[in-house]
């Protein structure tokens, strides 16, 4: 499971370089050439897209996600993990299992229907977009099963005696 939630956090994180790389230009080539591209704006805003989505999962697994601390954090250890479990369990879960198919569907009618952005004149496809929010939701999905694994193994190792 190391290699599925720090192979997005990768992807993610090496996005940066050629959305730094298209924005420069299309600095460049607008201001100092006075020729705007075509593709440039647009082309931006889904990489962004991609490397913000592609980071939930390995925000996750560090477990920097912001949460309300005042009463979790006074709790013990197995205590910590029924809450988390049964937020998961009963909450993440069932919303990222909807969220996951719905995106799947969503992304088989923009790709069997030829959808575009309409944002710009380069117009591209628009179901490789939907098909990264679906691997990203769904690999979060997978994430969230490990981390009630986790909580799991957690409540047993830290049964409080009575």
């Amino acid at each position: 499971m190391e290699l599925l939630t720090c192979t997005p956090g990768y992807i993610a994180s090496a996005l940066i370089i050629p959305l730094v790389v298209a924005t420069c230009y299309e600095v460049f080539s607008r201001y100092l050439f006075g020729n705007p591209t075509i593709w440039a704006y647009e082309f931006g805003y889904l990489l962004m897209g991609f490397h913000f989505l592609l980071g939930g999962a390995l925000t996750l697994k560090k477990q920097s996600h912001i949460r309300i601390d005042i009463f979790y954090n006074k709790m013990k250890k197995r205590t910590k993990s029924i809450v988390d479990l049964i937020l998961y369990f009963f909450l993440i879960i069932p919303c990222l299992s909807v969220l996951s198919l719905r995106l799947l569907e969503h992304t088989q009618n923009s790709f069997l229907s030829g959808e575009t952005t309409g944002q710009s004149a380069w117009n591209p496809l628009i179901w490789p977009m939907h098909f990264i929010i679906f691997i990203s939701f769904f690999i979060l999905f997978l994430q969230v099963v490990v981390e009630c694994l986790k909580a799991i193994i957690s409540i047993k190792e830290n049964k409080e005696k009575i």
